[in-house]
């Protein structure tokens, strides 16, 4: 069963958000105080070890807090690129203004509504497919360094091998991350090419101040 949060300004919203969906999934609420800052619910929201994060997007509605569901998802972010979020509002014209990915915003009253069904089905597929990306990728990324140790790596495995490790660079909460000084030296050394290659480019463009 996926563990899913929610975070809703309004008390009978968080109620009937758990109403909805407690025989489905493990629900965890986020409550809003006056006192509830946007960096603590953050840090709140990954120690509660979620496989995805529910949000309203007006979280400003009442007064209590001055921020609103972009704020906190640009917060995530920094941490984790990818972590599994879906926005639940009211406020849907709102939210496309600021929400640079449109495809996060769900309608509540529908989605919570008639196609309730749906948005179960949808939780758990974002959830799901984000779980098997990561555990696919932390297996492959395990294999590439074995192989780097014993025999190592062509070109297009060490391709890959930035890849992976990049991509776990913006995970940073885990276990699979591997720092720059991990990768073997030819990759390095494609590192610091590219990187020479990228600053001659800019320094060709002309200056028009």
């Amino acid at each position: 069963m996926f563990k899913v949060g929610y975070i809703d300004e309004e008390e009978p919203q968080r109620n009937s958000f758990y109403q909805f969906l407690k025989d489905d999934f493990e629900i965890k609420l986020f409550d809003i105080e006056e006192d509830t800052e946007a960096e603590n619910l953050v840090n709140d929201i990954f120690n509660s070890a979620l496989d995805i994060l529910v949000l309203d997007f007006r979280l400003d509605e009442n007064g209590l807090v001055n921020f609103n569901a972009d704020s906190l998802i640009e917060l995530i972010q920094e941490r984790n690129l990818y972590y599994p979020l879906v926005i639940l509002t009211s406020h849907e014209l709102d939210a496309l203004d600021h929400i640079k990915n449109a495809n996060l915003i769900n309608g509540k009253a529908e989605m919570l509504g008639e196609k309730v069904e749906v948005f179960k089905q949808k939780l758990r597929k974002i959830a799901g497919d984000y779980k098997i990306e990561l555990t696919n990728n932390e297996e492959e990324l395990s294999l590439l360094e074995k192989k780097r140790e014993s025999a190592g790596l062509d070109s297009a495995e060490e391709d890959r091998y930035v890849y992976l490790n990049n991509y776990f660079d913006k995970i940073s909460n885990s276990k699979g991350h591997l720092s720059r000084t991990f990768y073997s030296h030819d990759t390095n050394a494609k590192l610091d090419e590219l990187i020479k290659k990228t600053t001659e480019m800019l320094n060709k463009i002309p200056n028009k101040e």
